[in-house]
């Protein structure tokens, strides 16, 4: 049901599968979802400008998930996923956006149907 997607201009230290690995375990822990629903990716792109400034590292984030997102919930997946966004690809902790998004069931599609 929890979905990520990371987009940065740097490789993660781990290597891609094995950022997405964290970021499922992540993002299972801070929304209390089974992580067996959770869907990461990681695209690395050529360049992410944040603040006119396109040589520091930087990410984006669209996390969406079927409930759990709340203020509390969404504070909380932040700054766990800024300690691995910092670890793994040097983003500092102000240079980054997640945008969270709560989906209705019958907007997410799965095994032929939505939820």
């Amino acid at each position: 049901m929890p979905s990520v997607v990371v987009q940065a201009a740097v490789a993660p230290k781990s290597g891609a599968a094995g950022f997405c690995k964290l970021l499922s375990s992540t993002v299972a822990g801070t929304l209390g979802k089974p992580e067996s629903y959770v869907l990461t990716t990681f695209t690395k792109v050529d360049a992410v400008c944040y603040g006119g400034d396109a040589e520091t590292p930087a990410a984006f984030l669209y996390l969406s998930s079927l409930g759990a997102i709340t203020p509390e919930t969404n504070a909380a997946t932040s700054a766990a996923l800024a300690e691995v966004l910092e670890a793994e690809l040097g983003v500092p902790k102000g240079r980054y956006y997640i945008n969270f998004f709560d989906s209705e069931r019958s907007n997410m599609g799965y095994n032929g149907g939505t939820f």
